[in-house]
């Protein structure tokens, strides 16, 4: 689809540099492509963006916009059927029309504005949504993309996985650990006054080290996500002593990775995501208590919008799926609430929201936001945050 792109990461030059007007689409989808489910949602959104365009924006240019949402409808069976239970996201301009797969549902949405909507896209980059596996053995080591539903594996071509690419001279390309014989055979004459366990330890930690400048390497290229090291109990200790990675978690896989299928490995990583999500969120929440009385954070709507002006933010907490209508000016930090009549929208069309734009004004200062269930936000007004200072 040209000029149409299916994106993993949210760049804030995406938005922040895109010329309304600006077409933002969420579609819950069905996960099947012989359905007209999709296709019938999908129409009734554009339907409603159309009618926007033209109520507001009758006098721009809109070709570009058209294009997509035509091609875009041609293609809507190919994007949807694989997600299962999910959605899609469309965030559409004249220029360009980038697409997102969420694992999630979302309410179907249609929102025409000056800024793309970005909020129902926060849960997807939440700490954790993708990851890397790395498992490793004292002779080779494998790296692996993960989310909560695939697994797949990060090709390295110029980095070599196995300690028989590195150190042929020593290693007879067994299929289980190092071989102490031909390792043996080939030491250098110290090696004679060290056990077997001992030389074995010595190469492994060679190559620990090599897997972890490797990795370290290639993740300064990448996007920076947390690692799980999928490793038996006494390999885990012996690289995390010598490891480098900062993202490598704490918690870990205790098994070899080629023993483990596919799903088991899937469930396991992502039981171990959601253990650290928790652990921080919870960090967070006490932290705000804190904070709190101290005049480090706050629930306050005004004050939140006095702070991002400021760009003091440091975490923002929203509150998932709620509004807050009205407008934000990131430049004087003045929130205006909407009146009862500007909050109605047409169809699917939503009206103009705080908490969106201020999800923006922290992006654009590298704050966190941090999408939480209603029982879990801190305060009453659906948004909170934690200042640097």
């Amino acid at each position: 689809m040209e000029g149409i792109s299916v994106r993993t990461n949210l760049d804030p030059v995406l938005y922040e540099s895109a010329e309304p007007p600006l077409v933002s689409l969420y579609l819950p989808t069905q996960g099947t492509a012989d359905t007209d489910e999709n296709r019938i949602q999908f129409d009734d959104l554009v339907s409603d963006a159309r009618a926007e365009l033209a109520r507001s924006y009758k006098e721009r240019n809109i070709t570009g916009i058209e294009r997509a949402l035509t091609e875009l409808r041609e293609h809507l069976n190919d994007v949807v059927a694989p997600i299962e239970q999910g959605s899609l996201a469309a965030l559409i301009s004249n220029d360009h029309a980038y697409l997102y797969i969420l694992g999630y549902a979302v309410e179907p949405r249609a929102v025409v504005s000056d800024a793309f909507f970005i909020k129902p896209l926060m849960k997807h980059f939440a700490f954790g949504t993708h990851y890397y596996l790395l498992g490793l053995n004292t002779d080779r080591f494998s790296f692996v993309h993960g989310d909560f539903s695939t697994l797949e594996r990060v090709e390295l071509p110029h980095i070599k996985d196995e300690f028989s690419e590195l150190y042929p001279i020593v290693y007879d390309d067994h299929e289980a650990a190092l071989d102490y014989t031909s390792l043996e055979n080939h030491m250098p004459p110290y090696h004679g006054y060290k056990s077997r366990n001992d030389v074995k330890k010595e190469e492994a930690e060679k190559f620990f080290r090599y897997v972890d400048k490797a990795i370290r390497a290639y993740m300064e290229t990448a996007l920076e996500l947390p690692v799980i090291l999928v490793s038996v109990p006494e390999h885990q200790e012996m690289f995390r002593k010598l490891s480098t990675i900062p993202t490598l978690l704490d918690e870990g896989i205790e098994k070899n990775i080629n023993g483990i299928e596919a799903p088991e490995l899937l469930n396991l990583a992502t039981g171990i995501i959601k253990h650290e999500r928790e652990r921080r969120t919870e960090t967070l929440l006490e932290e705000f208590s804190t904070a709190q009385a101290h005049g480090t954070g706050s629930s306050d709507v005004e004050e939140l919008g006095s702070a991002l002006a400021q760009r003091k933010v440091r975490v923002l907490f929203v509150e998932e799926e709620r509004d807050i209508p009205g407008t934000f000016d990131s430049t004087t930090g003045a929130v205006r609430y909407n009146s009862r009549e500007e909050q109605g929208g047409h169809g699917s069309i939503e009206g103009a929201d705080v908490a969106d734009a201020f999800v923006r004004a922290a992006l654009a200062q590298d704050a966190d936001v941090v999408v939480l269930a209603p029982d879990r936000m801190p305060g009453t007004t659906g948004i909170a945050a934690l200042y640097r200072y």
